[in-house]
């Protein structure tokens, strides 16, 4: 059974374009079409690329597919559309499915657990007309027990206030996020976003242009209407001052207070004691952690990929199940390109760059950080998700406590309050934070010990957290390897971890896309394969 799962969609509104192949309920593939296009969110595209490497990665033809599935089931005429889609760009159209939304969120979390039993909780701006559900999750699948419909969304709420804050909605979110930790919850904003006894409610009329039936505004315009605030709304690019700092503050708290209402009930009526995240608002690492710390909760999953993008893959498994073929456990990310040391040469060689070849690029890579240097990192299959987990990541260490400020300037081009994260291998990780648990996706965040705070300042957040990823040696050995080597030649063996991109770029897939951000930004070196670069 050969299942092509897709995102994305062809109005500018759509975005996170993705595919991902399941194969007799194994996933095989899954990419980003952004990595592919260079074009970050690419907004209003189908997966074309992405769809051609699914393909080639398994060595299938389009007419091998039993079925595509796309997460719209209210999407007018869709089904049609896809076909015609399918028709002209590949030559054959398989038969298509559409699937809702929110369900497809809930499968990609869902399948990625081992468990018999739990809630999957999504959240997002909205899709399918809904914006949160609650299902249950059984080794029989998913079963959705409650559902909150726009405009009743935590999605809107944020991404409100991520524009009153002057970014862009959509986008930015994890900016609010980030600057969260400077401010204080000073503003009381129940009159946005009224926590109730069964969970929250937005209250609309602050917003602006948001029904329950009719499409959003655009990214251009604004979502907030009169919000009952004493701080003026910030004109992108101006000054972020105190206030707005505490607003991010206000804002972070209110979300995790409504989700905590909305979830302790569920978890109550229904005994369940493990909580599986998925939908945009589920990238929110410190609304995870606040929920990990439930008395309530015993174990807490967050997939690798929440955003849209995900719902290539959960549609996939979603219709994997309801055709008699349960979906296997995905255990890890790297489900998309990799590159041979030959074409690796052959884009070095065409771009005239001078390198050396080496027979342990771990030590190697391991070399440079050791002295101080700040490092690309291109090997392996390529990360399915919004964070790069080793393969095309931009790597320091963690011991220079101005490494962060460095790389925001030199490399990243991003405000200075934007945290970086640490890679930490998984038997290590309870030495450097005091709440540890397994998170491979790095989509949880920690509170560090005495140890990380003197020892790897540069990834530690101003509240005393970081959004770590956990690092297993089955199923990344050689990133697994190099941080071990790290720690052999420093004493620390943990890694400062950040994406291999710059500002606004999407994370490099191929290695000109990787080069090209070395030659252009203050990276002092990259390994690609086997093949280092280091500038004078």
């Amino acid at each position: 059974m050969n299942i092509l799962g897709l995102s994305g969609g062809i109005k500018i509104g759509n975005q996170d374009g993705a595919a991902a192949l399941v194969v007799d309920g194994q996933l095989v593939a899954a990419a980003e079409e952004e990595r592919f296009l260079g074009i970050k969110f690419a907004n209003g595209q189908l997966p074309r690329h992405a769809i051609s490497f699914c393909l080639a990665q398994s060595g299938l033809r389009v007419e091998d597919l039993d079925v595509v599935v796309f997460a719209g089931a209210t999407y007018e005429r869709f089904d049609e559309i896809l076909s015609d889609y399918f028709g002209f760009q590949f030559g054959h159209a398989p038969p298509i499915v559409l699937v809702d939304h929110h369900s497809a969120h809930a499968a990609s979390a869902w399948y990625g657990t081992d468990w018999d039993d739990g809630l999957v909780l999504t959240m997002d701006f909205s899709g399918d007309r809904k914006a949160t559900t609650v299902s249950r999750g059984t080794t029989g699948g998913l079963v959705e027990v409650e559902a909150i419909h726009k405009p009743n969304s935590l999605g809107i709420f944020y991404s409100a206030i991520t524009q009153y804050l002057g970014f862009q909605r959509d986008s930015d979110e994890y900016k609010v996020m980030g600057m969260a930790a400077y401010g204080q919850p000073r503003f009381d904003l129940d009159a946005l976003l009224a926590i109730t006894s069964h969970g929250y409610e937005l209250q609309h009329r602050h917003v602006r242009g948001i029904t329950a039936d009719q499409p959003s505004p655009s990214k251009q315009e604004r979502l907030y209407g009169d919000l009952p605030l004493d701080v003026a709304p910030r004109v992108p690019g101006s000054v972020i001052d105190a206030a707005h700092y505490d607003l991010a503050a206000s804002a972070q708290q209110q979300l995790e207070r409504a989700v905590i209402s909305l979830l302790e009930r569920h978890l109550t009526e229904t005994g369940c004691r493990r909580v599986a995240i998925a939908g945009g608002v589920g990238l929110n690492c410190l609304m995870n952690r606040a929920l990990r710390q439930l008395e309530t909760v015993d174990e807490l999953f967050v997939p690798p990929v929440c955003s849209d993008a995900g719902l290539a893959l959960g549609g996939a498994l979603l219709e994997s199940n309801r055709r008699g073929v349960v979906p296997e456990t995905y255990r890890h990310a790297y489900w998309g390109p990799e590159f041979s040391a030959g074409e690796i040469r052959a884009v070095l060689d065409r771009a005239g760059a001078t390198y050396r070849e080496v027979g342990q690029p771990a030590v190697a890579v391991a070399e440079l950080i050791a002295r101080g240097k700040i490092v690309g990192r291109f090997d392996g299959r390529m990360e399915y998700g919004p964070r790069a987990l080793g393969n095309r990541s931009i790597l320091a260490s963690p011991r220079d406590a101005e490494m962060k400020d460095k790389i925001n300037s030199r490399i990243k081009f991003r405000e200075e309050f934007r945290p970086l994260a640490p890679s930490v291998r998984h038997e290590d990780g309870s030495g450097f934070f005091t709440d540890y648990a397994d998170s491979p996706y790095m989509t949880q965040c920690f509170l560090a010990n005495d140890r990380a705070v003197e020892e790897a300042p540069a990834v530690v957040h101003a509240d005393g957290t970081s959004r770590l990823q956990s690092v297993h040696t089955g199923t990344n050995p050689a990133y697994d390897e190099l941080i071990a080597e790290v720690g052999r030649q420093t004493g620390l063996p943990m890694v400062l971890n950040t994406s291999l991109n710059a500002y606004n770029d999407p994370m490099a897939c191929q290695p000109h896309q990787a080069l090209r951000t070395y030659f252009v930004t203050g990276l002092d070196a990259i390994v690609l394969g086997s093949f280092v670069l280091e500038k004078n």
